[in-house]
């Protein structure tokens, strides 16, 4: 199981967002950048960024702060959050080295665009997003319904040759109260995707649960709040750590 932490990037600065855009935001960090090179520093293998301004107008709005976080690390990076037309894609993919765009709005609005993003980089520089609340899709930074379910969601992007599903119920995100087991299976069992769980993470036991789980395709997990806040044991050994070397600490929580 692939942990992938995530930074949500709004105004410049480094948010993390609490059951739903419209909702709560907490504030972690000034500089993404520097918990960008935290996560590098602590050995984790990719990384998860989002464009919160850019999820909720429709445009890429921190694309300086993107490209400075690209240049600092060298772990492959998702990044999702306005990407709605192809010269965005293409810009991310080209000139920033942007490993996985990562689609959700777009998706359900524009199927040539998806159709596109494979012809030209193939399945492997996409991800859908799929962000449900009560068993409906949402978008526009979770703010509209798309009056479809994940499920049928899922089988429309995989009619067109998508491989990678990110899945999250959007009233778990932030509040560490898991994953949504029953809704990930449902698409597990009744698919091909490959999916990453997103979303509730909030303790080892709910990595283990998806872990236990015992479903190939179930392969990785986006983390946020429960990192930021030091909720694993493996943690406390990094601030030990830390505190003899000074050179790159977690930004206290305010």
């Amino acid at each position: 199981m692939l942990v992938i932490p995530v930074i949500d990037i709004k105004d410049g600065q480094c948010f993390r967002i609490i059951s739903g855009l419209d909702k709560q935001t907490h504030y972690y960090c000034g500089n993404p950048v520097t918990i960008a090179k935290l996560f590098r520093k602590e050995n984790f293998k990719a990384l998860h960024i989002t464009d919160l301004d850019g999820a909720i107008y429709g445009a890429m709005k921190n694309y300086p702060v993107i490209k400075e976080i690209t240049r600092s690390v060298d772990i492959p990076i998702l990044l999702g959050g306005g990407i709605r037309d192809f010269e965005t894609v293409k810009k991310m993919v080209e000139d920033l080295g942007v490993y996985r765009v990562v689609i959700g709005t777009a998706a359900m609005e524009k199927k040539d665009l998806i159709k596109k993003i494979l012809d030209v980089y193939t399945h492997s520089k996409i991800a859908i997003s799929i962000d449900e609340k009560l068993n409906n899709v949402v978008t526009d930074g979770w703010v509209n319904y798309a009056n479809i379910t994940p499920l049928d969601f899922a089988k429309n992007m995989e009619e067109l040759g998508v491989k990678r599903i990110i899945y999250q119920d959007v009233t778990r995100v932030g509040n560490l109260s898991g994953p949504h087991i029953a809704r990930l299976m449902e698409l597990a069992k009744n698919t091909n995707l490959k999916i990453t769980s997103a979303g509730g993470i909030g303790n080892y036991l709910h990595l283990k649960q998806l872990v236990d789980l015992n479903i190939p395709n179930i392969d990785s997990v986006i983390v946020g709040r429960a990192l930021y806040e030091n909720r694993f044991p493996c943690q406390a050994i990094w601030r030990d750590i830390e505190k003899t070397d000074t050179s790159l600490e977690l930004p206290k929580v305010k």
